[in-house]
Protein backbone atom coordinates (compact mmCIF):
# COMPACT_ATOMS: atom_id res chain seq x y z
CA UNK A 1 0.00 0.00 0.00
CA UNK A 2 1.24 3.63 -1.00
CA UNK A 3 2.36 5.43 2.09
CA UNK A 4 1.34 9.33 2.54
CA UNK A 5 3.70 11.30 2.05
CA UNK A 6 4.23 14.30 4.48
CA UNK A 7 6.27 17.21 5.64
CA UNK A 8 6.50 19.34 8.32
CA UNK A 9 6.14 22.90 8.65
CA UNK A 10 8.15 24.83 11.45
CA UNK A 11 10.60 23.08 13.79
CA UNK A 12 9.69 24.44 17.23
CA UNK A 13 8.82 22.14 20.37
CA UNK A 14 5.66 20.97 19.16
CA UNK A 15 6.98 19.46 15.55
CA UNK A 16 8.32 16.72 17.95
CA UNK A 17 5.19 15.38 18.42
CA UNK A 18 4.18 15.24 14.72
CA UNK A 19 7.52 14.51 13.74
CA UNK A 20 7.57 11.08 16.05
CA UNK A 21 3.85 10.10 14.77
CA UNK A 22 4.74 9.97 11.63
CA UNK A 23 8.12 8.22 11.75
CA UNK A 24 5.60 5.35 13.65
CA UNK A 25 2.87 5.36 11.33
CA UNK A 26 3.50 2.48 8.82
CA UNK A 27 1.29 4.61 6.59
CA UNK A 28 3.24 7.76 6.19
CA UNK A 29 6.32 8.59 5.39
CA UNK A 30 8.11 11.72 6.63
CA UNK A 31 9.80 13.27 3.68
CA UNK A 32 10.83 16.94 4.53
CA UNK A 33 10.94 19.56 7.18
CA UNK A 34 10.61 23.52 7.09
CA UNK A 35 11.62 26.56 9.29
CA UNK A 36 12.65 29.97 8.16
CA UNK A 37 15.79 29.15 10.45
CA UNK A 38 17.78 27.34 8.54
CA UNK A 39 20.34 25.69 11.11
CA UNK A 40 16.94 24.57 13.25
CA UNK A 41 15.87 22.87 10.16
CA UNK A 42 19.04 21.03 8.86
CA UNK A 43 19.36 19.94 12.52
CA UNK A 44 15.67 18.48 12.71
CA UNK A 45 15.87 17.00 9.57
CA UNK A 46 19.32 15.55 10.19
CA UNK A 47 17.90 13.68 13.22
CA UNK A 48 14.82 12.32 11.70
CA UNK A 49 16.35 11.30 8.42
CA UNK A 50 14.65 13.47 5.81
CA UNK A 51 15.36 16.51 4.00
CA UNK A 52 15.31 20.24 4.73
CA UNK A 53 13.89 23.77 3.42
CA UNK A 54 13.60 27.29 4.85
CA UNK A 55 10.60 27.90 2.32
CA UNK A 56 6.97 25.80 2.21
CA UNK A 57 6.34 27.00 -1.21
CA UNK A 58 9.38 25.64 -2.54
CA UNK A 59 9.09 22.99 -0.31
CA UNK A 60 5.68 21.96 -2.01
CA UNK A 61 6.45 23.03 -5.36
CA UNK A 62 9.61 20.79 -4.97
CA UNK A 63 8.58 17.69 -3.26
CA UNK A 64 5.91 15.19 -4.18
CA UNK A 65 3.88 15.61 -1.03
CA UNK A 66 0.55 14.30 -0.03
CA UNK A 67 0.03 16.61 3.14
CA UNK A 68 1.74 18.59 5.37
CA UNK A 69 1.89 19.11 9.27
CA UNK A 70 1.52 22.87 10.72
CA UNK A 71 3.33 23.42 13.84
CA UNK A 72 3.56 27.69 13.16
CA UNK A 73 2.74 30.65 14.96
CA UNK A 74 -1.26 31.09 15.10
CA UNK A 75 -1.56 33.87 13.00
CA UNK A 76 0.26 31.72 10.05
CA UNK A 77 -1.87 28.86 10.45
CA UNK A 78 -4.60 29.89 7.79
CA UNK A 79 -1.69 30.96 5.78
CA UNK A 80 -0.11 27.77 5.03
CA UNK A 81 -3.35 25.45 5.16
CA UNK A 82 -4.57 27.35 2.19
CA UNK A 83 -1.81 27.19 0.33
CA UNK A 84 -0.90 23.44 0.77
CA UNK A 85 -4.78 23.05 0.31
CA UNK A 86 -4.94 25.38 -2.94
CA UNK A 87 -1.85 23.27 -4.26
CA UNK A 88 -3.81 19.34 -3.53
CA UNK A 89 -2.36 18.80 0.09
CA UNK A 90 -4.29 17.87 3.02
CA UNK A 91 -3.37 19.93 6.00
CA UNK A 92 -3.07 19.13 9.46
CA UNK A 93 -2.74 22.25 11.61
CA UNK A 94 -1.81 22.14 15.55
CA UNK A 95 -4.74 24.30 17.59
CA UNK A 96 -6.14 26.65 17.38
CA UNK A 97 -6.75 27.06 13.52
CA UNK A 98 -5.60 30.73 13.45
CA UNK A 99 -5.30 33.72 16.00
CA UNK A 100 -8.46 34.89 14.46
CA UNK A 101 -12.21 33.94 13.75
CA UNK A 102 -12.85 34.88 9.77
CA UNK A 103 -9.31 33.00 9.16
CA UNK A 104 -10.48 29.70 10.56
CA UNK A 105 -13.61 30.13 8.46
CA UNK A 106 -11.50 30.62 5.54
CA UNK A 107 -9.45 27.57 5.73
CA UNK A 108 -13.04 25.66 6.49
CA UNK A 109 -14.49 27.44 3.21
CA UNK A 110 -11.04 25.90 1.29
CA UNK A 111 -11.07 22.73 2.38
CA UNK A 112 -14.71 22.39 1.08
CA UNK A 113 -14.04 23.85 -1.78
CA UNK A 114 -11.01 22.25 -3.05
CA UNK A 115 -11.88 18.67 -1.07
CA UNK A 116 -8.75 18.76 0.43
CA UNK A 117 -8.74 16.82 4.17
CA UNK A 118 -8.12 19.80 6.86
CA UNK A 119 -7.44 18.44 10.16
CA UNK A 120 -7.04 20.59 13.49
CA UNK A 121 -5.11 19.08 16.94
CA UNK A 122 -7.14 18.79 20.07
CA UNK A 123 -5.04 15.79 21.05
CA UNK A 124 -6.80 15.78 24.64
CA UNK A 125 -9.96 14.43 23.03
CA UNK A 126 -8.08 11.00 22.87
CA UNK A 127 -6.69 11.03 26.21
CA UNK A 128 -7.75 7.37 27.93
CA UNK A 129 -10.15 9.42 30.46
CA UNK A 130 -11.55 11.94 28.09
CA UNK A 131 -12.86 8.95 25.75
CA UNK A 132 -13.94 7.30 28.88
CA UNK A 133 -15.89 10.38 29.88
CA UNK A 134 -17.32 10.51 26.60
CA UNK A 135 -18.43 7.15 26.19
CA UNK A 136 -19.89 7.12 29.69
CA UNK A 137 -21.78 10.16 28.86
CA UNK A 138 -23.07 9.61 25.73
CA UNK A 139 -24.33 5.69 26.44
CA UNK A 140 -26.51 7.07 29.09
CA UNK A 141 -25.13 5.58 32.07
CA UNK A 142 -24.18 8.86 33.67
CA UNK A 143 -27.59 10.62 33.02
CA UNK A 144 -28.01 14.48 32.03
CA UNK A 145 -24.72 16.30 32.46
CA UNK A 146 -25.60 19.10 34.93
CA UNK A 147 -22.52 21.08 35.29
CA UNK A 148 -18.85 20.66 33.82
CA UNK A 149 -15.98 23.02 35.22
CA UNK A 150 -12.26 23.05 34.14
CA UNK A 151 -8.87 24.66 35.62
CA UNK A 152 -5.82 25.51 34.65
CA UNK A 153 -2.94 26.52 36.82
CA UNK A 154 0.05 26.96 34.88
CA UNK A 155 3.45 28.38 35.04
CA UNK A 156 4.71 31.03 32.00
CA UNK A 157 7.36 33.50 32.67
CA UNK A 158 9.10 36.19 30.50
CA UNK A 159 12.13 33.40 28.84
CA UNK A 160 7.82 32.03 27.34
CA UNK A 161 7.27 35.35 25.84
CA UNK A 162 11.17 35.39 24.08
CA UNK A 163 9.11 34.17 20.71
CA UNK A 164 7.14 37.60 20.95
CA UNK A 165 4.46 36.25 18.58
CA UNK A 166 2.84 35.08 22.02
CA UNK A 167 3.32 38.29 23.51
CA UNK A 168 0.48 40.12 21.25
CA UNK A 169 -3.02 39.65 20.52
CA UNK A 170 -2.58 40.13 16.72
CA UNK A 171 0.15 37.27 16.45
CA UNK A 172 -1.09 35.25 18.97
CA UNK A 173 -4.77 35.76 19.31
CA UNK A 174 -5.03 35.69 23.01
CA UNK A 175 -2.80 34.31 25.50
CA UNK A 176 -3.85 31.65 27.81
CA UNK A 177 -7.06 31.10 26.77
CA UNK A 178 -5.95 30.39 23.03
CA UNK A 179 -2.66 28.92 24.53
CA UNK A 180 -2.93 26.62 27.50
CA UNK A 181 -5.86 26.16 27.70
CA UNK A 182 -8.01 25.76 24.62
CA UNK A 183 -7.61 21.97 25.33
CA UNK A 184 -9.86 22.63 28.46
CA UNK A 185 -12.21 24.56 27.20
CA UNK A 186 -12.87 22.09 23.92
CA UNK A 187 -13.17 19.31 26.42
CA UNK A 188 -15.69 21.45 28.73
CA UNK A 189 -17.65 21.94 25.27
CA UNK A 190 -17.21 18.55 23.95
CA UNK A 191 -18.72 16.49 27.12
CA UNK A 192 -21.16 18.72 27.96
CA UNK A 193 -22.85 16.92 24.68
CA UNK A 194 -24.66 20.64 23.74
CA UNK A 195 -24.56 24.02 22.24
CA UNK A 196 -23.02 27.40 23.37
CA UNK A 197 -26.04 29.31 24.45
CA UNK A 198 -24.92 31.99 26.86
CA UNK A 199 -20.88 33.28 27.98
CA UNK A 200 -20.06 35.72 30.39
CA UNK A 201 -16.22 36.12 31.10
CA UNK A 202 -13.30 38.10 32.06
CA UNK A 203 -9.74 38.08 31.31
CA UNK A 204 -6.72 40.24 32.34
CA UNK A 205 -2.78 40.10 32.39
CA UNK A 206 -2.18 39.95 35.98
CA UNK A 207 1.28 38.81 35.82
CA UNK A 208 5.02 40.69 35.97
CA UNK A 209 5.64 39.69 32.17
CA UNK A 210 5.77 42.13 29.37
CA UNK A 211 2.94 40.54 27.91
CA UNK A 212 0.13 42.14 26.34
CA UNK A 213 -2.03 39.29 25.98
CA UNK A 214 -3.97 37.61 29.36
CA UNK A 215 -2.82 35.45 31.85
CA UNK A 216 -5.85 34.47 33.71
CA UNK A 217 -9.21 33.99 32.74
CA UNK A 218 -12.71 32.85 34.32
CA UNK A 219 -15.97 32.33 33.13
CA UNK A 220 -19.54 30.99 32.94
CA UNK A 221 -21.08 29.31 29.64
CA UNK A 222 -24.65 27.83 29.41
CA UNK A 223 -25.22 25.24 26.84
CA UNK A 224 -28.38 24.61 24.99
CA UNK A 225 -29.06 21.01 27.13
CA UNK A 226 -29.32 23.54 30.30
CA UNK A 227 -26.07 22.52 31.82
CA UNK A 228 -23.42 24.85 33.30
CA UNK A 229 -19.94 25.20 32.55
CA UNK A 230 -17.30 27.05 34.62
CA UNK A 231 -13.82 27.89 33.77
CA UNK A 232 -10.53 29.51 35.57
CA UNK A 233 -7.46 29.69 33.91
CA UNK A 234 -4.31 31.08 34.95
CA UNK A 235 -0.68 31.15 33.87
CA UNK A 236 0.87 32.51 37.04
CA UNK A 237 1.40 29.55 39.42
CA UNK A 238 5.45 28.85 39.73
CA UNK A 239 4.72 25.06 38.70
CA UNK A 240 2.67 23.48 35.89
CA UNK A 241 -0.05 21.64 38.12
CA UNK A 242 -2.48 19.19 37.02
CA UNK A 243 -5.35 20.27 34.38
CA UNK A 244 -8.70 18.79 35.70
CA UNK A 245 -12.21 19.05 34.21
CA UNK A 246 -15.06 17.97 36.34
CA UNK A 247 -18.19 16.68 35.07
CA UNK A 248 -21.50 16.24 37.58
CA UNK A 249 -23.94 14.34 36.19
CA UNK A 250 -27.46 13.12 37.21
CA UNK A 251 -25.95 9.46 38.28
CA UNK A 252 -22.38 10.45 38.89
CA UNK A 253 -19.77 12.25 39.08
CA UNK A 254 -17.01 12.08 36.46
CA UNK A 255 -13.46 13.58 37.49
CA UNK A 256 -10.39 14.11 34.55
CA UNK A 257 -7.13 14.51 35.91
CA UNK A 258 -4.01 14.97 33.45
CA UNK A 259 -4.82 11.81 31.10
CA UNK A 260 -7.29 9.14 33.05
CA UNK A 261 -10.50 9.76 34.64
CA UNK A 262 -12.63 8.34 37.43
CA UNK A 263 -16.52 8.46 37.69
CA UNK A 264 -18.01 7.48 40.78
CA UNK A 265 -21.77 6.82 40.69
CA UNK A 266 -24.04 7.63 43.33
CA UNK A 267 -24.68 3.94 44.29
CA UNK A 268 -20.70 4.01 45.36
CA UNK A 269 -19.61 2.31 42.09
CA UNK A 270 -16.39 3.52 41.13
CA UNK A 271 -15.13 2.84 37.59
CA UNK A 272 -11.87 4.27 36.08
CA UNK A 273 -10.49 4.77 32.75
CA UNK A 274 -6.65 3.80 33.59
CA UNK A 275 -3.96 6.01 31.86
CA UNK A 276 -1.87 6.38 29.19
CA UNK A 277 2.23 5.36 30.17
CA UNK A 278 3.57 5.30 27.24
CA UNK A 279 6.98 7.53 27.38
CA UNK A 280 5.73 11.11 26.20
CA UNK A 281 7.30 13.10 23.58
CA UNK A 282 6.25 15.98 24.98
CA UNK A 283 8.55 18.55 27.29
CA UNK A 284 5.62 18.18 29.56
CA UNK A 285 3.57 15.25 30.69
CA UNK A 286 0.61 18.15 31.48
CA UNK A 287 -0.02 18.40 27.77
CA UNK A 288 -1.50 14.56 27.13
CA UNK A 289 -0.13 11.98 25.04
CA UNK A 290 -2.32 11.19 22.03
CA UNK A 291 -0.67 13.78 19.29
CA UNK A 292 -0.10 9.83 18.03
CA UNK A 293 -3.81 8.68 17.91
CA UNK A 294 -5.29 11.99 16.56
CA UNK A 295 -2.23 11.55 13.64
CA UNK A 296 -2.64 7.95 12.24
CA UNK A 297 -6.82 8.41 12.58
CA UNK A 298 -6.57 12.11 10.27
CA UNK A 299 -4.41 9.60 7.93
CA UNK A 300 -6.69 6.44 8.61
CA UNK A 301 -10.47 7.93 8.54
CA UNK A 302 -11.74 7.07 5.13
CA UNK A 303 -14.24 9.84 5.35
CA UNK A 304 -12.21 13.00 7.31
CA UNK A 305 -15.27 13.97 8.94
CA UNK A 306 -14.96 12.26 12.47
CA UNK A 307 -16.07 14.21 15.08
CA UNK A 308 -13.36 14.13 17.45
CA UNK A 309 -11.31 16.31 14.57
CA UNK A 310 -13.35 17.77 12.12
CA UNK A 311 -12.87 20.93 10.78
CA UNK A 312 -16.93 21.99 12.69
CA UNK A 313 -16.06 20.67 15.86
CA UNK A 314 -12.89 22.83 15.54
CA UNK A 315 -14.63 25.82 14.71
CA UNK A 316 -17.15 25.49 17.20
CA UNK A 317 -14.35 25.79 19.67
CA UNK A 318 -13.33 28.93 17.89
CA UNK A 319 -16.55 30.38 18.13
CA UNK A 320 -16.55 30.10 22.19
CA UNK A 321 -12.92 31.73 22.19
CA UNK A 322 -14.42 34.40 20.24
CA UNK A 323 -17.62 34.60 22.45
CA UNK A 324 -15.34 34.29 25.46
CA UNK A 325 -13.23 36.97 23.91
CA UNK A 326 -16.30 39.19 23.32
CA UNK A 327 -17.32 39.30 26.69
CA UNK A 328 -13.68 39.83 28.06
CA UNK A 329 -13.18 42.96 26.23
CA UNK A 330 -15.85 44.89 27.71
CA UNK A 331 -13.71 44.77 31.01
CA UNK A 332 -10.50 44.86 29.36
CA UNK A 333 -9.65 47.60 26.21
CA UNK A 334 -6.48 45.45 25.27
CA UNK A 335 -8.33 42.53 23.79
CA UNK A 336 -9.30 43.58 20.06
CA UNK A 337 -11.99 42.01 18.25
CA UNK A 338 -11.89 38.53 17.21
CA UNK A 339 -14.42 38.56 14.79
Amino acid sequence: MKKFRAAVIGCGVISKNHISALLANPDTELVCVCDIDPDRAHAVAEKAGCRAYTDYAEMIEKEELDAVHICLPHYLHSKAAIYAMEHGLWALTEKPMDAFLPAAKEMARVSEKTGMRLGVIFQNRYNPGSVFARELIQSGRAGRVLSLNGTVCWHRDEAYYSQRWRADYETAGGGVLINQAIHTLDLIRWLSGSEVSFVRASAFHHGETTATVEDTAEGVIKFTSGATGLFWFTINDSVDRNVTVSVKCENCDIELVRDAARATFRDGTVLESGSDNRPSVSAKSCYGNSHDIQIAEFYSDPTGELVAQGVAEALKTQELLADIFDCAAKTNPAIPNMR
